[in-house]
């Protein structure tokens, strides 16, 4: 069943600084939740996995979203950073200066 798959996410950690395990705290707790109020209600297994897979889905999703951010804002800096260059070595041919050579 997938959510013994899952159980990776259950761990119940005693409480730490590491933001990471907290996360996985926070997530094992309510998974846990969840599959108490399936107990309940009497939710199938195969149901409970088309849920799970659907969450799982739904947090790939949200990390994909993040990573292009991430790589966007990387893309603008490093397009900021060599127009910035570029501007520079105008700067220091305008002053009839050798150019600065700022990388290394």
């Amino acid at each position: 069943v997938f959510i013994h798959k899952c159980l990776h996410c259950l761990k119940m950690s005693a409480p730490t600084n590491d933001p990471l395990l907290q996360v996985e705290t926070t997530c094992g707790s309510l998974l846990y939740e969840l599959q108490i109020i399936w107990d309940e209600v009497g939710e199938s297994d195969i149901e409970r996995d088309r849920l799970l897979l659907e969450i799982e889905r739904e947090c790939l999703e949200v990390y994909r979203r993040k990573v292009d951010v991430a790589n966007t804002s990387w893309a603008q800096l490093r397009q900021a950073i060599a127009h910035s260059e570029a501007e520079l070595v105008t700067i220091c041919s305008a002053m009839a200066e050798p150019p600065v050579h700022i990388r290394q």
